[in-house]
C-alpha cells in the first residue's frame, strides 16, 4: 500500500529529516498510483488512485469530488490495461445525451413512453469512443447533433427488445445495427409465415410514420426509387406519402420479383422498381380441323350406248288344256308372263362430267387453352413478402 497523509506542513513542527520522511512517503504515493484498497483520506477532485485488493485485476479510479469514476482495469500478470465502461444507467424517461463522458456506459431504457438519445457534435468526442443503447421496453430514436447522421442517416429507431453499440471513429458515427438479423435496411426477404418476423414490416404498400420508421424513411429517401407524390406511385416504389409525415412502401402481393435489367439488354427499357404486365411470347400452335360429317355429291354428264346386243323374247300361247306355241282356229288366247334373256355382261362410259358442288360450307378447328386461367404464371409458391425497418 502506498498511501500517505502528511496533513499540513507546519515548520515549527516539522523537522528537516521529519519533513524528508514525509516527502519521501509521498513520493512513494505519487510514484505508485496512490494505490490502496480505499480512495485516499486526502482525496481532492481529479486525484487518480488504484486499488489494488483484487491481485488479478487492479481497478483505476479518478474522484470527482463526489465519488470515484471506474476509468478501466489492469492486469498485472498480462500486463494490460483496458477501459470501462463509466457505469450502467437505467432510464425510464426524458431520454439521454451522450457526451464523450459516456464512452462504454451502458444505457438501459424502460418504460411506457418511447425516448429519444441525442449525441454531442463529433467534434467533442474522441476517436473510439463508444457507448451500449438497449430499448429495453421502448422505442428508442438515436438523434446525432444537428444534421450529422449515424449510419448514414439523421435518426436511427431501434424497437423494443433490440440494442444497439454506438461507435465514433473520429469521422462517422455509425452502429453495429441488428435489427432484424444482418439484413440492412430496406432489404427483402420472403418468409413462409402469416406474420413478419422482428424487425420486418409486410411489403404492403402501406402509409408509415417517417418518425417512427426513420431508419426505413431514410433508405426511401435516398433509394433512387421514390416518386415525387403519392399520386405516381406503382406498386415497385416509395412514395412521399403525405410529404411531411409519412411515406409508402412498395407492395409486393401477388407480384413476382424480376431483377433490374441495369443495361443488360434482356429486359431493356425500364427503370428501377417499375410495373410489368403480363404477357405472353409470340410463338405457334399446331391444329387439325373436324370433320364435316357423311354427304353425298351428284354427278353431271354422257353415258355412252352399251355395245350391240339383243335379248330373247318367247310368247307362249294356250289351247284347249295344253301349251302351244303358235295360235290356231279356235284358239284361245291366254297371256303369261316371260322374262327376256339377260345380255351378258357389260358396261357404260361415264365421259365429260362433273360432281356438284356441296356449298359453301366450313370446317372447325379448336385450340385447347391449358389451363383456362386468366394469366400466365409458372408453378409457384405462395410466402410473405417482407421488407427491414
Amino acid at each position: 500500500m502506498s498511501q500517505f497523509n502528511f496533513g499540513t506542513i507546519v515548520a515549527s513542527t516539522k523537522s528537516g529529516s521529519g519533513l524528508a520522511a514525509d516527502l519521501n512517503a509521498w513520493r512513494d504515493a505519487l510514484h505508485t498510483g496512490h494505490k490502496g484498497a480505499a480512495v485516499p483520506t486526502y482525496k481532492v477532485p481529479g486525484l487518480n488512485w488504484i486499488n489494488d485488493t483484487n491481485s488479478a485485476s487492479w481497478v483505476d479510479y479518478v474522484y470527482d469530488g463526489v465519488g470515484s469514476a471506474v476509468r478501466g482495469f489492469i492486469d498485472p500478470v498480462a500486463h494490460r490495461y483496458s477501459a470501462a465502461g463509466n457505469y450502467a444507467r437505467t432510464i425510464a424517461s426524458g431520454g439521454a445525451t451522450l457526451k464523450l463522458s459516456d464512452w462504454g456506459t451502458l444505457f438501459n431504457f424502460t418504460g411506457a413512453a418511447a425516448q429519444t438519445v441525442a449525441i454531442d457534435p463529433k467534434a467533442t468526442l474522441l476517436a473510439g469512443w463508444w457507448c451500449r443503447v438497449i430499448a429495453a421496453t421502448v422505442t428508442v430514436t438515436i438523434d446525432p447533433y444537428a444534421a450529422e447522421t449515424v449510419d448514414g442517416i439523421t435518426a436511427l429507431t431501434i424497437t423494443p427488445g433490440t440494442s444497439i453499440t454506438l461507435f465514433y471513429d473520429g469521422t462517422n458515427l455509425f452502429t453495429d445495427n441488428k435489427e432484424g438479423g444482418d439484413f440492412p435496411v430496406g432489404a427483402v426477404t420472403y418468409v413462409p409465415a402469416i406474420n413478419p418476423p422482428s424487425g420486418f414490416l409486410r411489403l404492403n404498400g402501406a402509409l408509415l410514420s417517417r418518425a417512427t420508421y426513420a431508419n426505413l424513411w431514410g433508405f426511401a429517401s435516398a433509394s433512387g426509387n421514390i416518386t415525387s407524390t403519392d399520386a405516381l406511385w406503382t406498386e415497385g416504389q416509395f412514395s412521399p406519402g403525405d410529404g411531411t409525415t409519412t411515406f409508402r412502401i412498395p407492395d409486393g402481393r401477388g407480384n413476382f420479383v424480376r431483377s433490374w435489367d441495369n443495361a443488360r439488354g434482356i429486359d431493356g427499357g425500364r427503370a428501377i422498381g417499375t410495373l410489368q404486365q403480363d404477357a405472353i411470347e409470340t410463338h405457334a400452335h399446331t391444329a387439325s380441323s373436324g370433320a364435316t360429317g357423311a354427304h353425298s355429291h351428284s354427278a353431271y354428264g354422257t353415258i355412252d350406248a352399251a355395245a350391240a346386243h339383243s335379248h330373247t323374247y318367247t310368247q307362249i300361247y294356250t289351247h284347249a288344256n295344253y301349251w302351244e306355241n303358235s295360235i290356231g282356229s279356235g284358239d284361245a288366247r291366254d297371256s303369261r308372263s316371260a322374262n327376256t334373256g339377260t345380255g351378258g355382261a357389260h358396261g357404260h362410259t361415264f365421259s365429260g362430267g362433273y360432281t356438284s358442288a356441296v356449298g359453301d360450307h366450313a370446317h372447325t378447328v379448336t385450340v385447347n387453352p391449358t389451363p383456362t386461367v386468366p394469366e400466365t404464371r409458372p408453378r409457384n409458391i405462395a410466402l410473405l413478402a417482407c421488407i427491414k425497418f
